[in-house]
């Protein structure tokens, strides 16, 4: 029969330093994993210019409706990296343009350039749209950007 000796276990240190040496080896690893794995950062900026596009439409809208200002949106029919919106009054007429600067493209669902127009009366666009997002150079959208026409903005996937 075996005598018991003092020391049956491993001792605190011994276990504090071979849990160490397994987390430096795991990290070693996720590193060298994380190097291999191709990251899309394409497909994140075409969804961070979806949100800004939304975040743009909601901006005009709201400012048109407290202004009491109309205007129409010029949306192209096949892909284009720019969105134009002519402000109209009785006296003025101004123009701004949603630019991509090349991260994304957009064009309208069904093909065909639309100009949508904004009432600040009804506070309604005619006719509501979707906007297709799409990554440079693709045909797959990424995100919809939906207009309804009681003038509402949404992100939607495709």
């Amino acid at each position: 029969m075996p005598l018991p000796s003092a020391s049956c276990g491993f001792s605190l240190f011994e276990t504090l330093v071979v849990c160490a040496v397994m987390g430096i080896l795991a990290a070693a690893v996720g590193l060298s994993a994380a190097a291999l794995v191709q990251w899309d950062r394409s497909q994140g900026a075409v969804i961070r210019e979806a949100e800004a596009v939304q975040r743009w439409l909601d901006v005009a809208l709201e400012r048109g409706l407290l202004e009491q200002k109309a205007f129409t949106l010029k949306l192209p029919g096949s892909p284009s990296e720019k969105i134009v919106l002519v402000w109209q009054g009785q006296d003025f007429t101004r123009s701004e343009i949603y630019d991509s600067r090349g991260r994304c493209d957009f064009a309208v669902a069904g093909g065909k350039a639309v100009t949508a127009v904004y009432n600040p009366s009804y506070h309604s666009v005619s006719p509501g749209f979707t906007l297709c997002v799409l990554p440079p150079g693709e045909r797959t959208p990424v995100r919809q950007v939906i207009v309804s026409p009681y003038a509402r903005v949404r992100i939607n996937l495709p």
